[in-house]
């Protein structure tokens, strides 16, 4: 019986599959099949995949052309026999009970969707960098949940990617699910979508992925290239809560507004050219928050001052005077992030002198303490010698008590003795008067 299926789309990476497969292969839950699609490599990545294939039976090695991430994961959902699938990415790696946790709680609630944690790792440095994959502040208490119980949150309480999410197959199949078939962001819209469609989600508090990411090539470039991409995602979803009636729900139209608009925005810094800036920037403006129904009444409705500020900025500034504005407002940040800090430190400071002077004052409490106990211990050993002292007197009174008592035996032995003479004495003299 197989319990999850491992959908992992593979596009030339021979750097990295290994440990991606090893980590998969090592899971403690291992009534698992492993679906690799090949997405048209063209290093030594089949090579790796059929020798890892003929080594464990578990693996299913599938090829297709060079038709990207969406295509190949819906390649691998067709061959899939597990009750539950997950779509993990090659480049990236597993702890051993990650499936077994996702596993556990989904069946436990009988949940369509279980969400997990996971963590960032620079792949240039090797560092670790935690990440809100999951806000908890927001997610339900009780277990499981939908959309109707925070309409707001529903694509706000985590990141909407694939690789942390544990899906019922059945339910995947019910709604015909399937990743979009574009170069980037294939898996927003399958992600954003579910979530809104499922009616029991669940959430683990436990690691389930280590996702990495790296600074190789162009930001600049990538900028540009995700903006159709990412707005091309949102429309799509936009479209289906249209379609379903969900865009009438002021709360899921907000998280929807509060997801999509610092999606659009997050790539600014990527930037490094003026042109570049305005090119993007004008898309974003012109294009994207037109086609979005982003407009100036959202600014209250933003779940974040930053936001609010963003978005006014963009309603009534040029590329010049938006980069401007938001030269002031992280002039502005930064100082208060620099009073704070400042304040911090005082506090510091003045806690740590506190520690100091109940250090000292702990110190001086223990030396108090010690003298005591030296005198005490004075005491002590002068009432034991006064003791000894009154013992040794206890036991000569006792000596004299004992030859008292024999001189008092010996004196009413002779006292006897004498009284016996006495009465001889006198009864002698008795005898005689009568003679007489």
């Amino acid at each position: 019986m197989v319990k999850v299926s491992v959908v992992v789309p593979v596009y030339n990476q021979e750097a990295h599959i290994e440990r991606c497969l090893d980590s998969i292969l090592a899971q403690s839950l291992k009534e698992i099949e492993v679906i690799l699609v090949d997405d048209g490599s063209t290093d030594a990545t089949p090579d790796i995949l059929r020798r890892y294939q003929q080594k464990d039976s578990r693996i299913v090695a599938l090829h297709q052309q060079n038709l990207y991430a969406g295509v190949a994961r819906n390649h691998g959902l067709q061959k899939a026999q597990g009750d539950y699938v997950i779509f993990w990415d090659s480049d990236d790696y597993f702890p051993e009970d990650a499936l077994e946790a996702l596993y556990n709680e989904i069946c436990r609630c009988d949940a369509d969707i279980c969400v997990g944690d996971a963590m960032k790792i620079d792949v240039q440095t090797g560092e670790t960098i935690e990440e809100n994959i999951i806000n908890w502040n927001v997610v339900p208490e009780k277990r499981p949940f939908n959309v109707h119980d925070f309409p707001q949150h529903i694509f706000k309480f985590a990141r909407n990617c694939a690789w942390n999410k544990l899906y019922k197959r059945a339910f995947i199949e019910g709604h015909n699910l399937q990743f979009s078939e574009t170069k980037r962001t294939n898996d927003m819209y399958f992600v954003m979508k579910s979530l809104v469609l499922a009616e029991r989600i669940t959430a683990v508090h436990h690691m389930v992925a280590y996702y990495q990411f790296r600074n190789a090539g162009s930001l600049s470039r990538d900028a540009l290239d995700l903006k159709e991409s990412i707005l091309n995602a949102f429309l799509e979803t936009k479209a289906f809560l249209i379609e379903s009636g969900y865009w009438e729900d002021g709360g899921i139209r907000g998280s929807f507004i509060n997801k999509a608009f610092p999606s659009l925005i997050s790539r600014f810094s990527w930037l490094e050219d003026y042109k570049e800036y305005e090119e993007f920037y004008n898309f974003q403006k012109n294009k994207s928050l037109p086609a979005l129904e982003i407009d100036d009444t959202w600014v209250e409705q933003m779940f974040s001052d930053k936001n609010a500020f963003e978005l006014s900025c963009m309603q009534s500034s040029d590329a010049e005077e938006y980069m401007f504005q938001q030269f002031l407002y992280y002039k502005k940040r930064t100082q208060q992030y620099r009073e704070r800090i400042s304040r911090i430190k005082d506090r510091l400071a003045g806690a740590s002198e506190r520690n100091l002077r109940l250090k000292e004052r702990v110190e001086s409490l223990k030396l108090d303490k010690e003298k005591r106990i030296e005198k005490i211990q004075r005491q002590r050993e002068r009432i034991e010698a006064q003791s000894e002292k009154i013992q040794k007197k206890n036991e000569k009174i006792e000596s004299l008590n004992d030859r008292i008592e024999r001189q008092s035996e010996k004196i009413e032995s002779q006292q006897a003795l004498l009284d016996k003479k006495i009465v001889k004495a006198v009864l002698k003299i008795m005898k005689l008067f009568k003679m007489a």
